[in-house]
């Protein structure tokens, strides 16, 4: 029997939770769905407990580098260098813009392949000062005329007009789509369910359910909250996750006088298993690449109402299962839910389009061709240069 040379591939991570994070749940669904014999994944990441728990627990071999948690680190590269050397992977996935400018400098001297998965946000972003800036502009273009990068990777068609709009060097850009694979939740918390059982008989819930973190506007979504509450007291939000503005944002509901209006729960395991207590659910993000938290809601039959932002409006509006607007526009926000509430009709269809669109057109069958095939033809391409 001939034997099958695996394809290695190593993902490169920071910043990911394990929680409610869209590039941690992306990657999860790479590790647990493309074919094992013809493919061997290994994560490099900054470390945590939840992370390594789960990663250990579907069988994937990662490595800890705590060094990507701090901003720059020279024992980072060296530590990355090793791994990446000894293991002699095939393809370098990198996630998000600190793995990439790491892994395409270190490419320079490996040759590997290198993928770039964008998720929303690149140089220009606001976790970047003007120096920060102009550096990693710098690296970038050395990555792409050292021919260190092969292409970059996006999860929607406007991602990649937003990637186009602030750089343009790089070889290629591919669209690809997550895909909804429908799990067994296992983890129903009764009181947490008795409770929303309860405010869903007396109000009309609106679910928000991200990291409570300066990109997800939070406040943003409060301050929606008391202009809807003015007009409508039977309006309640849900706020499932955690983050370093939780207090805050709960703070902020207090002086708002909205706190009786919302409830704040956490992190909260197996989120989904909870929509159907919702009516509708909420994104205020700034910035997205594709919030894999859309899948699950047009699953569950959410109607979804967003800030038009990453790929969210490409497939919300085609599908007719939500509907956007400006980031940052509270009234156009509020009249879409005042609107709702008034056509339980509306929020029922558009429940019903969300439901046969996954069934359809967005399943984890076509995400794992997407990726195969990428894998496939690039590994094998560059071979045959």
């Amino acid at each position: 029997m001939t034997k099958i040379n695996k394809i290695k591939i190593c993902h490169i991570c920071d910043r990911i939770t394990g929680k409610a994070d869209g590039v941690f749940t992306h990657l999860i669904s790479l590790l647990k769905n493309l074919d094992e014999t013809k493919f061997e994944q290994i994560v490099i990441f900054q470390g945590g407990e939840i992370i390594e728990n789960e990663l250990k627990r579907i069988g994937i071999n990662y490595f800890v580098v705590p060094e990507l948690k701090k901003r720059f680190s020279i024992i980072g590269f060296i530590e990355i260098y090793k791994i990446l050397k000894a293991e002699s992977v095939d393809i370098i996935h990198a996630h998000l813009i600190k793995p990439y400018i790491i892994s395409g400098l270190l490419n320079i001297y490996l040759k590997k392949i290198l993928i770039f998965n964008y998720n929303g946000l690149f140089i220009s972003s606001i976790y970047h000062n003007s120096i920060e800036r102009f550096i990693l502009n710098c690296l970038h273009f050395l990555i792409v005329y050292s021919r260190s990068v092969q292409i970059a990777i996006v999860p929607s068609q406007h991602s990649k007009i937003l990637l186009t709009s602030e750089t343009k060097i790089f070889p290629r850009i591919e669209v690809y789509y997550n895909g909804f694979s429908s799990k067994d939740y296992n983890d129903l918390n009764i009181e947490l369910e008795k409770e929303l059982m309860e405010i869903k008989s007396k109000y009309f819930v609106v679910g928000i359910v991200a990291r409570i973190e300066i990109q997800k506007r939070i406040d943003i979504s409060l301050n929606l909250l008391k202009r809807l509450a003015a007009k409508n007291p039977n309006v309640f939000f849900v706020y499932f996750g955690d983050g370093p503005l939780e207090e805050e944002m709960k703070l902020l509901a207090q002086r708002l006088s909205v706190n009786r209006n919302c409830k704040f729960y956490g992190y909260v395991k197996d989120a989904p298993i909870y929509f159907n207590y919702f009516d509708a659910i909420l994104f205020t993000s700034d910035w997205e690449g594709f919030p894999l938290t859309i899948w699950e809601s047009m699953a569950s039959g959410l109607p979804i109402i967003s800030t038009d932002v990453g790929g969210i409006k490409e497939i919300i509006e085609k599908e007719k299962c939500g509907v956007t607007c400006p980031k940052g526009d509270i009234y156009s926000a509020a009249k879409n839910i005042e609107y709702l509430i008034k056509k339980p009709e509306v929020l029922k269809e558009m429940g019903n389009n969300g439901k046969v669109a996954i069934k359809t057109k967005y399943s984890i069958q076509d995400f794992k061709f997407f990726f195969e095939n990428l894998y496939t033809n690039i590994r094998n391409g560059v071979k045959s240069q």
